[in-house]
């Protein structure tokens, strides 16, 4: 009688714990689930001259999340070790202070290479105690924490030509690059890397897409030719067709390629059809303002990772443009190239032009829901994803 009543203390206290630790998984699952569903995590890289977002970027997701996904947060947290005052940051640009001459080293040891990223990683694997590694560890254990990644657009020179030129092996290349463009370039390619590893969404606009062109394979090519002061504001007007909002595009070249000069002329508005890859199921006419302002561009050849949803309006104009006589100096300068202004990179969207400039105008806000479904997609396909684990956990116990 004594051992049944022992039996029966005992199974009753192992079922008393057992389902305690039911209930704290489940409240843990709760807590995850609600965490997740309620808070779009974004973490943003910003220029490096800057320590806060750009204000547009904030109003456009802000204001789109409340026509998409009206349930959700959004949180941004910033990052840009080289004017942060977080010592985590502080101590990821130590480190990649101490990767400079490891970068150099590496393109040094085989010029030829017009894929930089390719021999970093190999060098992180074969090497895990270098500053390289470190840095990279980092930013994996960094990246886990968000949903979303956010690579603005830069006012300094860009993506240092080391990582996709061959023979470039100096810090200097004689138009303006400096060793902070091979910091801000390293750590954009591999924070790139790790949220593309977790098929995390990335947008990319400006620099931030050719950030994602560069990781892609492709190269980066001058507009046009480099010269020290620009050119003074060489005009090219474009008639457009009477469908066309505005009867006449112009575009100006001084140190960059613009359609919009904010602080002393504005030149009107740039517009072209959304990309039916952003409109999910909408077959109505979509239109967008283009914001242009850049000397580099997303060139020939294309790599086989990219899927081109739409080329500049200036792609090969040489070719299509009947105005092109007006403008005899305007084309001497611009390339008649190839250039890709938006595509889709696995999980990522890049934009060459800025939308989130021109977010008010016509349907530009498209872009920015098309985004954050994508986020409220992945994070529902997480959260199942959990579900089945717990699930298979508990079946287990």
């Amino acid at each position: 009688m004594k051992k049944s009543l022992d039996k029966i203390i005992f199974l009753f206290f192992t079922l008393l714990i057992l389902s305690g630790e039911l209930f704290a998984a489940a409240t843990k699952r709760g807590e995850l689930l609600r965490s997740k569903e309620d808070t779009i995590n974004t973490l943003v890289i910003t220029s490096r001259n800057h320590i806060r977002m750009q204000p547009e970027i904030f109003h456009a997701f802000k204001d789109s999340l409340k026509k998409t996904v009206p349930s959700m947060e959004i949180k941004f947290t910033v990052f840009n070790p080289f004017l942060s005052d977080e010592l985590y940051q502080k101590k990821i640009m130590q480190l990649l202070n101490k990767c400079l001459l490891e970068i150099i080293k590496l393109k040094k040891n085989n010029p030829k290479d017009d894929y930089l990223l390719d021999d970093i990683k190999e060098y992180i694997k074969s090497k895990p105690d270098s500053n390289l590694a470190k840095v990279n560890n980092r930013i994996k254990s960094i990246m886990n924490k968000y949903q979303f990644l956010i690579i603005e657009s830069s006012d300094t020179y860009g993506i240092h030509p080391m990582f996709y030129k061959k023979n470039i092996v100096g810090i200097d290349n004689g138009e303006g690059a400096n060793e902070k463009d091979i910091i801000e370039t390293v750590y954009g390619l591999l924070f790139l890397d790790a949220a593309l590893e977790e098929n995390k969404v990335v947008w990319g606009t400006c620099q931030g897409s050719q950030m994602g062109y560069v990781h892609a394979g492709g190269k980066l090519g001058r507009l046009f030719q480099f010269k020290e002061g620009g050119y003074g504001g060489l005009l090219f007007k474009v008639k457009k067709s009477p469908k066309n909002p505005v009867e006449e595009e112009v575009w100006c070249i001084g140190k960059y390629l613009f359609t919009i000069d904010k602080s002393e002329k504005d030149f009107g508005i740039v517009v072209y059809p959304i990309p039916s890859e952003l409109k999910g199921k909408s077959k109505k006419v979509m239109l967008i303002n283009k914001d242009f302002q850049h000397s580099f561009g997303l060139v020939a050849p294309i790599p086989k990772g990219i899927k081109v949803i739409s080329l500049h309006p200036l792609s090969e104009y040489q070719n299509k443009i009947s105005d092109i006589e007006k403008s005899k100096e305007f084309s001497k300068v611009l390339k008649n190239q190839v250039i890709v202004d938006a595509y889709i990179y696995k999980t990522m969207l890049g934009t060459q032009f800025h939308p989130q400039y021109t977010y008010e105008d016509l349907e530009n806000s498209v872009i920015f829901q098309y985004l954050l479904r994508k986020v409220r997609d992945q994070i529902l396909k997480e959260k199942l994803k959990f579900e089945d684990k717990i699930g298979k956990d508990t079946a287990k116990k």
